[in-house]
């Protein structure tokens, strides 16, 4: 693990896909992170590239250039969560890491690509940020999110249901899981107008995740009904926000801005026919963030 500490927060970070693992806040002694060692969900906070969700027929078919094209098999939520990073950089605030192509990424993504994984302290504030550059000759097409579990644990309270987001209310797109095929999501959304308070409970998560698009204001924050602390979070460049539990008795919640999406049903195997898809040109970079306060 690797640590990085100021005098309000000690990070943990573990090389293997350069994942988050645990925030404390030394003034409060609470753990704000999942640490994935109970339960159905086995992570803490992976990095999702580069791609977001579950993959129709688990292929991608890409353009190389000239009348070229290539398929290569692609799992659920891409391949940089099981890998371990390069350590940049460790000084006591900051964490930088890097993955590069070698011969795994090479049968599963065709392009040279550098992801930069940085997490910077300032205060009581994390700044996670994900810097994706294409190193290749040709157009680069990807997806990047985050994934981050944070502990509903709060002075010892692990009813779920004690916690709550705080959002903006504002009208936004709502995709659901397409009951015809469970796996991805049917593509026409609901419109709905999200509330100020969103109660958490195991219920609202039955179907699995909730993934909203069109959101104009980047922050959540997670709150409980009886306690002043809690997590300020917010995001940029990151165009979708999805919500997720598992619905065993596992007491955490899920903030994931994307920018990316799972396929629909309907969908492509085409890679600039995906949703959200990001692009880069020859040489080009592009950063994305999530700011979180813990208190």
């Amino acid at each position: 693990m690797v640590k990085i500490e100021n005098e309000k927060l000690t990070v943990l970070i573990n090389k293997f896909g350069a994942e988050l693992k645990s925030v404390i806040n030394k003034e409060n002694g609470i753990e704000y992170i999942w640490p994935g060692t109970e339960g159905s969900f086995k992570k803490s906070a992976p990095n999702l590239f580069p791609f977001i969700g579950n993959i129709l027929s688990g292929e991608i078919d890409y353009p190389l250039g000239k009348n070229e094209r290539v398929t290569l098999p692609m799992t659920k939520h891409g391949f940089a969560r099981d890998l371990e990073f390069e350590t940049l950089e460790v000084t006591n605030d900051t964490a930088r890491f890097q993955l590069k192509p070698n011969s795994y990424t090479k049968e599963r993504y065709p392009y040279n690509f550098s992801l930069i994984v940085e997490y910077i302290l300032v205060e009581d504030t994390l700044h996670h940020n994900y810097i994706v550059k294409n190193s290749d000759v040709v157009e680069m097409y990807y997806h990047i999110g985050g994934h981050t579990a944070f502990y509903c644990n709060y002075n010892n309270d692990k009813t779920f249901e004690n916690y709550y987001l705080e959002l903006k209310e504002e009208e936004c797109n709502l995709y659901k899981i397409d009951e015809r095929n469970n796996s991805f999501l049917f593509d026409i959304p609901e419109k709905i107008t999200i509330c100020e308070k969103f109660n958490l409970s195991k219920d609202k998560f039955a179907k699995d995740a909730l993934v909203f698009e069109g959101m104009e204001n980047k922050q959540i924050d997670i709150k409980h009904l009886n306690s002043s602390h809690g997590v300020e979070f917010k995001f940029e460049n990151l165009p979708i926000l999805t919500l997720w539990t598992s619905t065993d008795s596992s007491e955490f919640i899920c903030l994931e801005p994307w920018a990316g999406i799972t396929d629909f049903t309907n969908g492509s195997n085409k890679v600039e026919s995906k949703k959200e898809i990001q692009r880069l040109n020859s040489n080009e970079q592009k950063k994305y963030s999530q700011i979180i306060r813990f208190y």
